[in-house]
C-alpha cells in the first residue's frame, strides 16, 4: 500500500510539473509551440538528408537507387509523352558514354545552353555520372551577357540544345569563342553551321550501359556540382558555386511537403536552382513524377494540372499573379493540387490565389542560390517564409540587423558593431560563417565573393554573409520577406542587374549617362525596371521617335525581356555624390508617377515594339491593373 502511495505521489508530482511547465511556456514563451510543430514537420526531410551524407552518397547515387526502385514508373511527362525512370537513366548513360568518347573526364566543365526539355535533365544526369561539372547558361541571354557567362565558366566545351534559335545566339558570338569546342544536340552534322560539332550523332551511337563509378571516384561533398548564374552589382551574371553537399540538401527540401506519390508541375526554367535543384532533385530523391513545360502558360496551367492529376505546383510570385489575373472559370477549383510551393508570393495575391483556386497549403520559402541557408513556411501562415526563433537559431544561425538605405549597408553603432533589429523591424539578413556553415561564393570572382562578407559584426573577428535581402520577424518569430537591396531587383521572377541594363543603354551615342532602378507597381510582384536618361544634347527633356525606336531595338537585341526597362524618363543632369556615385533616393520616391516628374515618362509596349509617352489614361490604367506590364 505504501508503494502504491509513493508511485501515485510521483505521478502526481510529474503531472503537476508538466502542467505547470506547459502553462509557464504558454505565458512566457508561447512561440515554442510553433517551434515544436516546425521541428516535427522538417525532421523527416533532415533525417533523410543526414542518412544520405552518412552513407557518403551523392545526388547521382540517390537517383540511380531510385531508378532501381521505380524503374517502370513515370518520372517525367513532357508534351503528353511519358518518360520512365529507367528510360531517363538509359539516356543519361548514353550521354555519359558519349562524353567519355569525346574526351570529357571528371572535373571538366561543360556549359549547357538548352531549353526546358527532357534532354536537359538526362544530359546533366549523364555528366554527373562521370563527375563532369555543368554551368547552366540562361537561354534568354544574348551577345555580351551570353559571351561573358560562357567565358567565366571556364568550360571545356559548349553544349547547345536543338533548334535554330540557340544556334543563332551562339553564331552571333562565335568569333569570340575560338577557344571553345561547340557541340549541338542535333543528330545531323549536315544541319550544323561551320565550326559546330554534333554531340547528338555520337549520342545516338553510344551504348546505354552504365559507366563504371570509378569515373566519379574523386567526388567529395565540397566538389562543385553545377554553376548557377546570378545577377549582381558588377552588372554581369556571376556563376555561383553549388557544391555536391548543397545540391544534396536542396533535393530533400520539398520532401518536407511531398513524397514519391506526388505529381509535381514544373514550369520554372531548369537553368535556375529552383527548377533544377529543388524540383528535379525532389524527383530524384523520392521517385515523384514531374510534369515539365517548356515555359509557363497561364491559359494552360490549370488544364495541365487537371489532365495529369498534379498535386504540387512550383511557383514564383509573378506566376501566381498571372493566374489570378485570368478571367474566373467554373473549373478554377477543379483539380487535385494540395500544395503550392515557391517563393515571392505577394500578400495581396496570396489570399486571392489560395481562396479562388482552393489550394489548401501555401509552402512559401526563402532561399538564394549562393546562400547556405533558407526558410520554409510549413504552417500555412499567411505571408510568412518560415521561422527564426531563439531556439531554431541554435540550429540555423542567422541575424537581422538594421540597414541604411542611403549607404546601402548595415548601420553600425559607435563601437563599429551592427545593431540587431527588434521584432517587426525590417533588417538585413546575415548568416555567420562557421566550421559547418561555409560560403563558396562565385567561380573566378574572389573580389565579389569577399564583397558578400561582413567583418567584425558583433565582435572582433567574426564574419557574416550578407544576404542582400531585407526581412523582419514578428513576435511569434515568423519571418517575412521585405525587399532586395543594392543594385539588383527582382522582376518576372528574375534578378535584374541595374548596372548591366545601364551599360547596355548607355552604349547609344545620344545618351550621356543613365541610372537604372526598380520601381514598385501596384499589383505587381517585384519591381519594374525604370531608366532615367541624361542626353548629350544640353537641356533636352524629350526623346524623338527615332531615339525611342533605337532604345527599343537596342534593349530588345541585347537584354532578356524581363530586364528591359518598363519605364523611361529624362533628367537634365545626374544627381551625384561627392564620390561621383549616382543618387537614386529621389528617383525611387518619384517612381513612374507622371504627377511628380517634370518631364515626359515613356512606357514600354512590347506588343507594339516601342516606347510611348504616358498620359493620364495610361498611368491610371497601370494603377488599376487594366494595362498590364
Amino acid at each position: 500500500m505504501m508503494l502504491i502511495k509513493m508511485v501515485l505521489g510521483i505521478v502526481s508530482a510529474v503531472f503537476g510539473a508538466t502542467i505547470a511547465a506547459y502553462f509557464g511556456l504558454k505565458k512566457f514563451a508561447p512561440w515554442i509551440f510553433s517551434d515544436i510543430t516546425y521541428i516535427r514537420t522538417v525532421k523527416g526531410a533532415n533525417d533523410r538528408f543526414e542518412a544520405q551524407c552518412k552513407n557518403k552518397k551523392f545526388i547521382i547515387d540517390v537517383f540511380e537507387e531510385t531508378v532501381k526502385k521505380y524503374a517502370k514508373k513515370t518520372m517525367l511527362i513532357y508534351e503528353d509523352r511519358e518518360y520512365s525512370f529507367e528510360y531517363m537513366d538509359n539516356m543519361a548513360n548514353q550521354v555519359a558514354q558519349t562524353a567519355l568518347n569525346i574526351g570529357l573526364r571528371q572535373g571538366d566543365i561543360v556549359a549547357m545552353f538548352q531549353f526546358n526539355e527532357p534532354s536537359f535533365i538526362w544530359t546533366y544526369l549523364g555528366f554527373q555520372k562521370i563527375g563532369v561539372q555543368i554551368a547552366f547558361i540562361n537561354y534568354n541571354l544574348r551577345f555580351k551577357s551570353l559571351l561573358h557567362c560562357i567565358k567565366v565558366s571556364e568550360a571545356k566545351l559548349i553544349l547547345i540544345g536543338q533548334g535554330m534559335e540557340l544556334k543563332k545566339a551562339i553564331l552571333d558570338i562565335q568569333d569570340d569563342l575560338t577557344s571553345f569546342d561547340i557541340y549541338s544536340q542535333d543528330p545531323k552534322p549536315e544541319n550544323l553551321p561551320v565550326g559546330f560539332k554534333s554531340f547528338g550523332e555520337a549520342f545516338t551511337k553510344a551504348p546505354s550501359t552504365q559507366p563504371d563509378k570509378s569515373h566519379r571516384s574523386g567526388l567529395r561533398y565540397s566538389t562543385p556540382y553545377v554553376f548557377i548564374y546570378t545577377s549582381g552589382t558588377t552588372g554581369l551574371p556571376k556563376p555561383a558555386i553549388i557544391t555536391q553537399l548543397k545540391a544534396s540538401r536542396a533535393a530533400y527540401v520539398m520532401t518536407i511537403i511531398g513524397n514519391g506519390n506526388d505529381v509535381l508541375y514544373e514550369t520554372l526554367p531548369l537553368y535556375h536552382s529552383a527548377g533544377s535543384m529543388l524540383g528535379v532533385g525532389f524527383c530524384f530523391a523520392t521517385g515523384a513524377t514531374m510534369v515539365l513545360r517548356s515555359k509557363f502558360s497561364a491559359s494552360q496551367f490549370w488544364e495541365d494540372c487537371r489532365k495529369h492529376d498534379v498535386t504540387i505546383i512550383h511557383y514564383v510570385g509573378e506566376l501566381c499573379r498571372y493566374l489570378v489575373a485570368r478571367p474566373e472559370n467554373m473549373q478554377d477549383k477543379v483539380h487535385k493540387v494540395r500544395v503550392a510551393f515557391g517563393n515571392g508570393l505577394r500578400k495581396d495575391v496570396w489570399k486571392e490565389f489560395q481562396s479562388r483556386f482552393n489550394v489548401p497549403q501555401i509552402a512559401e520559402f526563402y532561399a538564394a542560390t549562393e546562400m547556405p541557408l533558407g526558410f520554409i513556411n510549413v504552417s500555412n501562415k499567411f505571408g510568412s517564409v518560415g521561422r527564426s526563433s531563439p531556439l531554431l537559431r541554435k540550429v540555423v544561425p542567422c541575424e537581422f540587423v538594421k540597414y541604411d538605405y542611403h549607404t546601402q549597408g548595415p548601420i553600425r553603432n559607435e563601437k563599429g558593431r551592427c545593431i540587431a533589429c527588434r521584432p517587426g523591424e525590417a533588417g538585413l539578413l546575415i548568416i555567420p560563417l562557421t566550421k559547418i556553415i561555409t560560403f563558396e561564393g562565385y567561380k573566378g570572382r574572389k573580389e565579389e565573393t569577399n564583397r558578400k562578407l561582413l567583418h567584425n559584426v558583433f565582435k572582433e573577428g567574426d564574419v557574416y554573409i550578407n544576404s542582400g535581402d531585407l526581412m523582419y520577424v514578428d513576435d511569434n518569430y515568423d519571418v517575412y520577406f521585405c525587399d532586395r537591396v543594392g543594385d539588383t531587383f527582382r522582376w518576372k521572377g528574375e534578378n535584374v542587374s541595374t548596372t548591366e541594363v545601364a551599360n547596355v543603354i548607355s552604349a547609344l551615342d545620344f545618351i550621356h549617362d543613365v541610372t537604372v532602378y526598380g520601381v514598385t507597381v501596384q499589383g505587381c510582384e517585384g519591381r519594374a525596371g525604370m531608366a532615367s536618361l541624361c542626353l548629350k544634347e544640353p537641356g533636352c527633356v524629350t526623346l524623338t521617335e527615332e531615339q525611342l525606336r533605337l532604345i527599343w531595338t537596342h534593349c530588345k537585341d541585347l537584354l532578356p525581356s524581363y530586364a528591359r526597362p518598363r519605364f523611361i524618363r529624362l533628367q537634365e543632369e545626374m544627381d551625384l555624390t561627392s564620390t561621383f556615385k549616382q543618387r537614386k533616393v529621389a528617383l525611387l520616391q518619384e517612381g513612374f508617377d507622371i504627377h511628380k516628374i517634370n518631364s515626359t515618362v515613356y512606357m514600354l509596349n512590347e506588343k507594339k515594339s516601342r516606347y510611348s509617352p504616358m498620359d493620364e489614361r495610361t498611368y491610371n490604367g497601370i494603377l488599376d491593373g487594366t494595362i498590364a506590364l
